[in-house]
């Protein structure tokens, strides 16, 4: 479980940039907070002296880019973990792939695993400028919600439980980390029990078991459930199915509208040949059919023809006029539009909620047979006594 937070990190009144960069940077990878450096890790960069390159690739992109009073020259990302859950160094390899998954590996970082305190945590500074000296990253809205979310995300990977969701009111401070465990839920809770079952998966063989258990793709559905708040598999059930039900009446409405829009389309063809033609069908008809009349006039008796025989398959005993077609066509339109809106929600839902279920229920599958095989090998080992 950890708690993060993104800090834009800007020039202190009365001190330079470069000044300003070394501070940060050495508070955070102090000796006396990191084991004397021995939990710093840099990406695209130099530990000792990445004050001085964040502040060269910053005076990079300056010399093609006007400087902007209260400019931010850096950005830390806090992460800190729940206590005695976590090591020193699973805490700073998950804060190194937190910071290059949330900055796509375009922007030099240190992270610096503090273990003074009771909770580890890490300080993670990236460089504001991309390594390239062209780009500044832009601290766009919901940012801390992302990092949160690969944060959490990565616990689950690594078998460490993530802070569950409270009301506001009963939230608690960050320096409160609330229980995994709810005494007074009587119902098994899905994502605490799975939760358990990847920590109690963790050991010499962990990646080869990450591996067989897909642990990203769970961990991805976990985070899903959390944020829709389904704590068992029966709920996720139903609204997998009520989804699909959903999705599936959508495409319907959507294609029902679609082929009346068709027919409207080419009855309207229709009925204006068929007023075109109609003068030169009517003389065809009182010349007896004559064959002569009718190779004189070919092309706008089948068309007249044509448009009868549209009209009978259609079952029209009334033809509609354009005006109609028009209005009705115009309804299908609206009704349509509308359906798309809902579409893409839905057939978005439909594939979070089918995803997350067939993940959770392999996990489970899996753990099923895993604990058999254990049985069978007890059962055995008995025997040989």
């Amino acid at each position: 479980m950890a708690a993060t937070r993104l800090i834009p990190l800007h020039e202190n009144k009365g001190k330079t940039v470069s000044r300003c960069l070394k501070d940060r940077v050495e508070y955070a990878k102090n000796g006396e907070k990191t084991e004397q450096g021995e939990f710093v890790t840099a990406y695209e960069c130099n530990s000792e002296i990445v004050d001085e390159e964040f502040y060269s690739t910053r005076n990079e992109y300056l010399k093609n880019h006007r400087a902007v009073k209260g400019d931010v020259i850096g950005y830390q990302i806090r992460q800190s973990f729940k206590p005695g859950e976590i090591s020193p160094e699973e805490a700073n390899a998950i804060g190194y792939e937190l910071a290059k998954e949330f900055t796509k590996g375009k922007h030099a970082f240190i992270v610096a695993t503090h273990t003074d305190k009771a909770h580890i945590h890490n300080h993670i500074i990236f460089n504001s400028v991309d390594l390239e000296g062209e780009r500044k990253f832009k601290n766009f809205f919901l940012s801390a919600l992302v990092i949160q979310k690969i944060s959490d995300r990565l616990c689950i990977e690594h078998g460490l439980s993530v802070i569950q969701p409270k009301p506001y009111r009963e939230r608690k401070k960050r320096t409160d980390f609330p229980s995994m465990h709810r005494k007074d839920d009587k119902k098994i809770d899905m994502l605490i029990d799975i939760q358990e079952k990847i920590a109690q998966g963790k050991g010499p063989g962990y990646e080869n078991w990450a591996k067989v258990h897909n642990i990203k793709q769970v961990a991805k559905s976990l985070l899903f459930l959390e944020e829709h708040n389904i704590r068992d598999l029966e709920t996720l059930s139903k609204l997998t199915s009520e989804s699909s039900e959903k999705f599936g009446e959508l495409t319907t409405t959507i294609k029902d509208s679609e082929k009346r829009m068709e027919e409207i389309v080419s009855l309207k063809k229709h009925i204006l040949n068929y007023s075109k033609t109609r003068d030169v069908y009517e003389a065809y008809r009182k010349a007896g059919y004559s064959k002569k009349f009718l190779e004189a006039h070919r092309e706008e008796i089948t068309i007249h023809k044509a448009a009868k025989q549209a009209f009978d398959d259609l079952g029209l005993k009334k033809i509609p006029t354009i005006k109609e077609l028009n209005a009705e066509y115009g309804a299908l339109l609206e009704k349509k539009r509308a359906a798309y809106k809902e579409y893409r929600q839905a057939k978005q839902e439909m594939s979070d909620y089918a995803t997350a279920k067939y993940n959770l229920e392999k996990f489970l599958n899996l753990q099923k047979e895993e604990e058999i095989k254990n049985q069978e090998k007890a059962k055995k080992q008995e025997k040989k006594r």
